[in-house]
């Protein structure tokens, strides 16, 4: 007989279980038998009288804020891979926040032949669909039922045919056109947003306008969908403007002087709002340590909690970047002026003092609220000419000073990160300049410059200095967490890495440095790009959170965002905090904002992902513009994912994204095995796995949806790893089923 289980052995087994899971189930996992099932019943009855559980006596049980079995579903659109995926109803609202899982519907044909297949549904629909769990963030879904179209916004391009005029829409998830009303005022190529309406399932599917934003050949368009697609706002409300223009400069009442500290901004050479500033100088009372100054810009003083500012930026989040435009959280009076940290001009700022040892050890810090004066505005590559000796000849005069002590601060401060061992993903960042016709004119990887690693690292410590007093004075707080990798993901990642011959051992404590010698191992070899994007796609999603689980990429306890205030409500949050903690107005933390941090925290959030999809899928929209006239030409790439669909590619030149459908790999049937990162031949058992280097040929480029069709070109080897592997030799599985007997 087995000893009861915990409510925590109990949770865990469930979590563990695919899908629901009985009392008969948990009674046979842990040996319980005879009179012993009369207490297990007894603790989950506690269990779910304490909303532990979830679930009835016919469906079985489920860890709380689990989905059941069979559920209503409503089709959000497609997933990168283009897939639909959905989100759960719940007493009829949409279960679409932070921690909600992503549904992912599975329309493949059934298996068995006497099985109906699914029925088919489109973004929009509701249905009831049976779920299958594959871990605490996704399921699986075949729907049972269509229960219809729930209407929602479409963005499109209009084009007239012989009976009338149809949207085109501008979302490749898309698969139907729209026919619009008759008396629809819009003319051939404008670009609209428009409802969706409710119709037979098997009619064409039909839309009205709303808002017509513009041509579609507009060299700006692009934008322009991406912001409507997510519902940015664009325009700030009078009454928001009107707070702004009334702003005042702020005085020297309450605050300290740092005016005469030289203060230096280092910033990419195109920034307009400048957040922070530093400087550092010898600490007289510690041989070799440093004292190292960050300046923030205090958003907190023009922009009042529960402000008309105030809460417009609260409902935008933060800022947006696109190629050729800013979407600010600020009104450009605040984010431009008024709280940017401008050179040789008097601002107000948030600032902190930290001392560091001559081995980069924190021994103290100090917040203050201040006035302060950038004397100087640097770029990333002129501050790194300086460090290198080469000084440019306009800031000669602070070289000594000011540029190499805030220098040598740095070489401390690497020696305490290099200890810490944060996690070390080497992935290249993609720029897009654009002249002022909306026309690209270079797309390039910036080098990362060690001036930028000094700016990063003085950042990450006035961050966890501001979660650490923030703790200390036991005030709430939003932090930055990032989570553990998953068990799941971890255990994918280790299949996949035996097949290079890198082992990684499974129930060891995980830590950034456990991957980054995944990727020492790995380097300096062909496999390096592949191992690094596999150790990627398995870390967490940063987020903000009340409670902190602390930040794993970073390898940090606790870390909260205090340096960029002008584009981040979450930093605002955190300054009002500090200026509460340290007494240094009355513009601090109120009571009715630290209540409504957790609601605000999930808000970000999610404003957070909104503009990242439209920053993404803007920049994605420009490429395929540019590159729509190169159909034909031969491209290096890698493969950045496998799905289904197909191989999703990189380009190394451009880093523009597209797909390879699983048609175009060859004669052959392949299986996708998306957790293991790889795809197989089932004939020739020729894999393909991500982060391996390719050849491609683009077919298809349509910008208005930013999709690029490639072609694989052939040859046996990519990257120096074979590809015709046997799969005998091999630890790789199949998604798919078997291929039949003869076909090996």
């Amino acid at each position: 007989m087995g000893d009861i289980p915990t409510r925590d052995e109990i949770l865990k087994f469930i979590a563990e279980h695919e899908g629901e899971t009985t009392k008969r189930d948990i009674a046979k996992a842990f040996n319980i038998k005879g009179a012993d099932r009369i207490p297990l019943k007894r603790l989950l009855r506690e269990m779910a009288a304490e909303g532990l559980l979830e679930g009835s006596r016919k469906g079985g049980m489920r860890g709380q804020g689990d989905l059941p079995s069979v559920s209503v579903v409503q089709v959000t659109g497609r997933n990168k891979e283009g897939y639909l995926v959905a989100r759960a109803r719940r007493e009829g609202d949409l279960l679409d926040g932070p921690q909600d899982p992503i549904i992912e519907i599975d329309d493949s044909p059934p298996r068995n032949r006497r099985h109906r297949p699914s029925p088919p549904v489109s973004p929009g629909d509701t249905a009831l669909a049976r779920l299958r769990r594959v871990n605490k963030d996704k399921y699986i879904a075949r729907i049972i039922r269509n229960l219809g179209d729930v209407g929602g916004q479409i963005i499109g391009e209009v084009r007239e045919r012989s009976d009338g005029l149809w949207l085109i829409p501008a979302d490749r998830r898309e698969r139907h056109d729209y026919q619009l009303e008759k008396d629809t005022k819009a003319a051939h190529g404008d670009l609209l947003v428009c409802e969706k309406l409710p119709g037979l399932r098997m009619a064409a599917k039909r839309a009205r306008m709303k808002e017509n934003i513009g041509a579609a050949d507009d060299p700006h368009a692009f934008s322009l969908i991406s912001i409507a697609e997510q519902g940015l706002p664009t325009v700030f409300p009078e009454a928001v403007m009107a707070e702004a223009e009334a702003a005042e400069e702020a005085g020297l009442e309450g605050r300290e002087d740092l005016t005469a500290l030289p203060f230096i901004t280092i910033d990419p050479a195109d920034a307009r709002d400048h957040d922070d500033a530093v400087f550092a100088e010898p600490d007289p009372d510690i041989k070799g340590g440093f004292i190292v100054w960050v300046a923030i810009a205090d958003v907190a003083a023009f922009v009042a909690a529960d402000s008309e500012m105030d809460r417009e930026a609260r409902k935008r989040g933060n800022s947006v970047y696109m190629p050729d435009r800013v979407v600010p959280m600020l009104p450009e009076r605040l984010s431009n002026d008024l709280c940017s940290l401008r050179e040789n001009e008097t601002r107000p700022c948030m600032a902190i003092k930290i001392n560091i040892a001559a081995n980069g050890q924190k021994t103290a810090h100090q917040f203050y609220r201040g006035l302060m004066r950038s004397v100087a505005k640097l770029s990333y590559a002129e501050a790194q000419r300086a460090f290198d000796g080469e000084c440019p000849a306009e800031f000669k005069h602070l070289n000594d000073d000011v540029l190499q002590p805030l220098w040598q601060a740095y070489q401390c401060m690497v020696q305490a990160r290099e200890r810490r061992q944060p996690l070390r993903i080497n992935r290249p960042e993609r720029r897009i300049e654009m002249n002022d016709k909306g026309q690209i004119t270079r797309i390039y990887t910036p080098p990362v410059l060690e001036a930028h690693k000094l700016i990063e690292e003085m950042m990450v410590s006035a961050n966890v200095c501001a979660a650490e007093t923030l703790e200390k004075d036991k005030r709430p707080l939003i932090y930055r967490v990032h989570d553990t990798p998953p068990d799941e993901r971890v255990r994918a990642l280790s299949d996949f890495l035996r097949s290079m011959n890198i082992k990684l051992s499974l129930g060891q404590t995980l830590l950034p440095q456990l991957f980054n010698g995944l990727m020492e191992q790995a380097a300096d070899q062909p496999i390096a790009p592949t191992v690094s994007e596999a150790v990627l796609r398995t870390q967490a999603q940063a987020i903000y959170d009340v409670e902190n689980i602390g930040h794993f990429g970073l390898n940090l306890g606790r870390y909260a965002h205090f340096t960029s205030p002008i584009r981040r409500y979450a930093d605002l949050t955190v300054h009002r905090a500090l200026i509460a903690a340290i007494k240094a107005g009355k513009d601090g933390q109120s009571e009715t904002e630290a209540e409504a941090l957790p609601d605000i925290a999930e808000a970000i959030s999610a404003t957070e992902r909104r503009a990242m999809i439209a920053e993404r899928s803007a920049g994605e929209r420009y490429l395929a513009a540019h590159m729509a006239d190169q159909i034909g030409k031969s491209f290096a790439a890698r493969i950045s994912g496998v799905s289904r669909a197909g191989l999703f590619v990189t380009l190394d030149d451009s880093g523009a994204d597209g797909l390879i459908p699983i048609s175009r790999l060859g004669d052959e049937r392949f299986y996708a095995d998306e957790n293991n990162m790889y795809m197989t031949g089932g004939t020739t058992g020729m894999i393909f796995r991500i982060g391996e280097s390719v050849e491609v040929e683009l077919e298809e480029a349509t910008p208005l949806k930013g999709g690029l069709l490639f072609s694989l070109l052939d040859g046996d080897t990519y990257g120096g790893n074979p590809k015709r592997t046997n799969r005998r030799n091999g630890p790789f599985r199949r998604s798919g089923p078997k291929p039949r007997r003869g076909r090996r």
